[in-house]
């Protein structure tokens, strides 16, 4: 239906400002004038304000009584607009509607109708049960049997298919708790009473088609569901094989797992077996595959932090070791308790399930009573924990005891002890394996030789109390951890060996360089002497915790910085050697805390350990000697270069006598000696270079010395030796001290002999081309001869030649007589005794020099002034000849006073 268009007229106009309000169409005529506004008459204002000033409720005959026509006719006209505009407005608004309008008026009418029809037939249907007759009595004796039966058929018949209908829901149920057991129970259940409906025996009185019911014909639902429910079978079993790789799972979870897959996928109970193990491998596969839960990179508190604690490692290698051992013990104890024979049953658990399934003799009741009660299912204890349990008691009682065939005779029923034992073993070999090949890689994150044994501690002692394994069997495991424990330990020592010589290398080769480029200034100043006197540092402990770990390790290293200065190593010494030290002393006390361990399974690994580790420590010694010497072949060579040789011969020596590094690396004894045996030579090779070179320049010193205008031709018998001599002895005192010797007299006593001899030895023959200068000056040259003899007479061995060498020269610049010879002498051994500790470093031991016989009050002295102590009554002569003064040092003087 079409909407109206709207005419062009006044009231159409009227009708866009109109407004309907509540109760519009309630309002008397007075109050519909009051309330509409009007813009298109013409009317006075006088006489609209009138109309709204009057009452609203208008009597029509007042209001022609009281009006005239005119306003008559404007009020008219002003209602008729009112009324437009309403009827408009309507308009407007239904339109939009109407078809709804319609329809719902459509459909009102037709309920009616349909309301109405029904309360006609409830009206017929009371009239007709009203007008009926009362049924007549049933002949019993007739009837009741035949109904009877049939209504015991369809309940049969309802019980079967009920059966089948519930199936799927019970077995998603099943299957969701994790019973498999129940649900291939269920199962088998279910196709037997699908086969007893669709079966088709026409001599069986039982069958339905005897009853005179076709079962797939008039239900046709059985063999849906049954196709339903057949999906099922391929679900279980592969939910049941899947659910074996739960290590965590109990004995007797498994064994009913494995008697689903023997019932449904008519798996032998050998097969069951490597079922179960393959399972179990894919899981110690995901075990050991996975990696740490911590990443290498966490977060704090907001913040990134990179390094993750060696306790935190610690951690997560026993967490990883030990979730893996437990599956392997796990599932090792699992197999045994299911499949090998329980000697008071004298059957396996699997076996005396299968025997409760299928056997109700007396003799094997022995071997059902070791079943847990969760293994000791029927069918009817499955039937009632189902929903539907009252409904289907109308099953027959062939269905309500049904219980699944198993051939008990044959071989697929039962497995051998010994397969039992080689499966096992061969399984635990190759797990261990796996686990062994993890192991290494979780070690590798451990650093420290304590933590990786402390770990393999931990898992030994795990296995012994935890693992419930079989003394064989722990034993194959805690070899494997041994042998990764091992492998860890070696790499970790052989890492800190390749450390300790990489940066030997370094130093070494560092001290070559500064030798080659003629940087001698760090050798030069490390002075043992100045070294020995050079305060060390106090421990702070003031701000430390109360602990005393931190206290302790304070005052060991400020320890043993005393022990390294009491010994003379140089800082640049103990730079060197230092870390070697550190290294083999860390690896002492490794072995240290490995052989603590007295028990058998320790002293094996220790010695394998040590049988490991030895090629390493006697490649870390040979690499060292080997070093040294190439750095000195690359010295010798260099002019400038003696303080880094000399260096390196203080390292050979100092590595093969006082260092603790060959005592703590652990090298071959037969290594140690060679490798003492090499450093000795080259020491002696280096201080043979030092005492050439040393003497040479004290030669050159002693010649450019006796040329200065000091030395002087017609002096009398002097006092004291020439300044030249002095010069010499000094620079090789100075030469001797700087070579390390200070704290170690036997070499020192031999070096300073041997120098000094060979000083006096080389200086005799460059006097064979000065004999003139010495001629010259023969009374001073004898004065230093007699010197130099007595020195050499304070040695014992090798000076022999040398003494008689010395003879012979004095004896050939002048002939004295007794009583000047006896004054040179007596002057000698008067500057000696005052110049000796001067002279010290070219002396041997007190020890050695004869002993001075003073007196009493003199034997104080005795300990410095070992050979001898100067008369007090002499006169006081320098040591050395000094130059005088200067007139421009009293003109400094008398300044410094004024000032």
């Amino acid at each position: 239906m079409a909407r109206r268009p709207s005419t062009a007229s006044t009231s159409s106009h009227v009708s866009l400002n109109a407004r309907v309000e509540p109760g519009y169409f309630d309002a008397p005529l007075s109050n519909i004038n009051a309330r509409a506004h009007l813009p298109s008459l013409r009317t006075s204002s006088s006489t609209l304000a009138k109309y709204q000033d009057d009452d609203r409720r208008v009597n029509p005959d007042d209001l022609f009584t009281q009006r005239t026509v005119a306003e008559v006719k404007a009020f008219q006209q002003q209602l008729r607009n009112d009324a437009d505009a309403k009827q408009e407005e309507l308009r407007l608004m239904v339109g939009e509607r109407y078809r709804d309008l319609l329809q719902a008026s459509t459909s009102i009418i037709s309920i009616a109708q349909s309301s109405k029809r029904v309360i006609e037939a409830l009206e017929e249907t009371k009239d007709t049960i009203i007008s009926q007759e009362g049924p007549p009595l049933p002949k019993r004796a007739s009837l009741v049997s035949k109904e009877d039966g049939h209504l015991q058929t369809l309940q049969l018949l309802s019980a079967h298919i009920k059966l089948l209908l519930d199936a799927p829901e019970h077995l998603w149920r099943l299957i969701e708790r994790k019973k498999y057991f129940q649900a291939a129970w269920l199962f088998l259940l279910a196709r037997v009473a699908h086969r007893a409906l669709v079966r088709d025996d026409d001599q069986d009185e039982e069958d339905w088609g005897n009853q005179g019911i076709d079962v797939m014909e008039q239900f046709p639902l059985v063999q849906r569901q049954w196709d339903a429910v057949s999906h099922f079978r391929t679900q279980i079993i592969h939910k049941a094989t899947l659910s074996l790789r739960s290590y965590t799972a109990s004995s007797e979870d498994t064994c009913a797992i494995l008697i689903t897959l023997h019932l449904l996928d008519s798996r032998p109970l050998a097969e069951t077996l490597s079922v179960l193990l393959t399972q179990r491998t894919k899981t110690l596969h995901t075990l050991l595959s996975k990696s740490r839960q911590m990443p290498d990179t966490i977060a704090v508190g907001g913040a990134r932090n990179d390094v993750i604690s060696p306790k935190r490692r610690i951690r997560e290698v026993k967490r990883s070791t030990e979730m893996a051992l437990d599956a392997i013990s796990r599932t090792i104890t699992a197999s045994r308790d299911i499949f090998a024979v329980n000697p008071i049953s004298d059957h396996s658990l699997i076996t005396s399930l299968l025997l409760y399934m299928q056997s109700e003799e007396p003799e094997h009741v022995n071997a059902t009573s070791i079943l847990p009660r969760e293994l000791l299912l029927t069918t009817q204890t499955l039937l009632t924990a189902l929903p539907s349990s009252t409904h289907l008691l109308h099953l027959p009682a062939n269905l309500r005891s049904y219980k699944p065939y198993v051939d008990l005779s044959s071989s697929s029923s039962s497995v051998p002890p010994n397969r039992i034992v080689l499966q096992l073993n061969e399984w635990l070999r190759q797990a261990s394996m796996k686990l062994q090949g993890a192991l290494s890689t979780w070690l590798s994150d451990l650093q420290s030789v304590q933590s990786v044994w402390g770990v393999r501690t931990w898992i030994r002692g795990w296995i012994a109390t935890k693992s419930k394994l079989q003394e064989a069997e722990q034993e194959h495991l805690n070899e494997m951890v041994d042998k990764a424990s091992r492998q860890r330990i070696a790499f970790i020592w052989k890492v800190a060996l390749a450390e300790a010589g990489r940066l030997f290398q370094e130093k070494i080769s560092s001290s070559v360089s500064r030798g080659q480029a003629g940087s001698e200034s760090r050798t030069k100043d490390e002075s043992t002497v100045e070294q020995l006197f050079a305060p060390s540092p106090l421990p702070a402990v003031s701000r430390m915790g109360t602990g005393s770990s931190p206290i302790n390790s304070t005052f060991q290293k400020y320890k043993s910085s005393l022990q390294r200065q009491m010994c003379g190593r140089t800082a640049m010494l103990d730079e060197i050697i230092g870390p070697l030290e550190s290294h083999a002393e860390s690896l002492q006390q490794d072995f240290s805390r490995i052989a603590s361990h007295d028990d058998a399974s320790s002293r094996p690994l220790a010695e394998e350990l040590r049988e490991a580790y030895q090629p390493d420590a006697d490649a870390l010694c040979l690499e060292v000697i080997e070093a040294l010497e190439s750095a000195s072949k690359e010295l010798i060579s260099q002019p400038g270069a003696m303080g880094s040789l000399t260096f390196i011969g203080r390292l050979a020596d100092e590595l093969s006598s006082s260092s603790q590094f060959l005592s703590s690396v652990g090298c071959g004894q037969a290594v140690a000696a060679a490798f003492r045996e090499r450093a000795t030579v080259l020491h002696s090779l280096t201080i043979h270079k030092w005492r050439t070179q040393t003497v040479s320049m004290a030669c050159h010193e002693y010649w450019a010395a006796w040329h200065t205008p000091h030395v002087k031709s017609d002096m009398a018998i002097p006092s004291y030796p020439s300044a030249s001599l002095m010069q010499s002895l000094i620079s090789l005192s100075k030469s001797i001290q700087g070579m390390g010797f200070s704290r170690d007299m036997p070499r020192l006593g031999y070096t300073a002999g041997g120098t000094l001899n060979h000083f006096v030895i080389e200086l005799l023959k460059s006097s064979k081309d000065r004999s003139g200068e010495w001629k010259v000056n023969r009374k001073q040259v004898s004065w230093d001869l007699l010197l130099l003899e007595l020195l050499g007479g304070l040695w014992n061995d090798g000076w022999t030649d040398t003494l008689k060498l010395l003879g012979v020269s004095m004896a050939s610049l002048q002939q004295y007589s007794h009583e000047d010879t006896m004054t040179l002498k007596s002057s000698v051994r008067e500057f000696f005794s005052r110049s000796q500790l001067l002279l010290a470093p070219l002396l041997p031991l007190s020890d050695a020099a004869s002993s001075p016989s003073g007196k009493e009050q003199r034997e104080k002295f005795s300990t410095l002034l070992a050979f001898g102590i100067p008369a007090a009554e002499v006169q006081f002569q320098p040591a050395l000849e000094l130059a005088k003064p200067s007139s421009r040092f009293g003109l400094l003087l008398v300044g410094n006073n004024k000032a």
